[in-house]
């Protein structure tokens, strides 16, 4: 595969889906053959191995392959394939790494905020969500709710309603299909209790009113979910 000229502008990921798509409706890649491996792809096409796996998550979505973790990622039959080709580069949807890194900067700010500004009232409300998440590991959609909660408190607490809004946002992009179908591929109850943690060491900063030790714990918290993006073996 020759190195791609891509032009500027839009999702450098769905550009990539673009040219693997195209490559496997040329026949360059045929049904059943197994795609380079990321790092490859990544050395190929010159550009980050981030960008090839949410490119490799959109083609999956729209059923070009099938992405097997541990073994790799093979083209699937043409009559599988949910969209044409000419529909990728018209899916404007934000891919996981940059809604963490976005999320990276601002809760991080909300969590040094709320450390200042949290209210008793508040922090009890917090505290509530990381019990729920602990009395409920397995129920996924009641962990996922307490979850959520547990971040828009604190980002409710830092006092900023501009603050609150973004990080508002940056939740619900959560709700996308490429998303959905990274985070479905890291879902076990090590990695769930991992989060619990994480938001202990939150929750006692807040508590402690220790700012930059809250904002340096939601970082750190959130730079795990970013690394098992990372980790996926694809």
């Amino acid at each position: 595969m020759s190195t791609l000229e891509l032009p500027s502008g839009g999702r450098r990921y769905l550009q990539i889906a673009q040219h693997l798509a195209d490559s496997i409706n040329s026949g360059v890649f045929k049904t059943g053959d197994r795609l380079p491996p990321e790092r490859e792809l990544a050395a190929t096409l010159e550009v980050s191995r981030t960008t090839v796996r949410e490119a490799l998550l959109a083609l999956e979505i729209m059923r070009f392959v099938e992405i097997r973790l541990g073994a790799g990622i093979f083209v699937l039959p043409e009559n599988m394939r949910e969209r044409d080709r000419g529909d990728l580069l018209a899916v404007e949807e934000v891919g996981p790494w940059e809604v963490l890194e976005a999320r990276r900067v601002i809760e991080g700010e909300s969590a040094f905020r709320a450390a200042q500004r949290a209210t008793e009232d508040q922090l009890a409300a917090m505290l509530d969500c990381i019990e729920r998440m602990e009395a409920r590991l397995n129920d996924i959609p009641h962990f996922d709710r307490a979850d959520a909660e547990f971040h828009m408190l604190i980002a409710r607490a830092a006092g900023n309603s501009v603050i609150e809004s973004y990080v508002a946002h940056l939740w619900k992009m959560r709700d996308s299909p490429l998303w959905e179908r990274w985070y479905d591929k890291t879902r076990n109850p090590g990695n769930r209790r991992r989060s619990i943690e994480d938001h202990k060491a939150i929750y006692k900063a807040l508590k402690r009113r220790l700012p930059e030790v809250a904002r340096t714990a939601m970082c750190a918290h959130i730079d795990v979910l970013a690394e098992r993006f990372f980790d996926l073996n694809l």
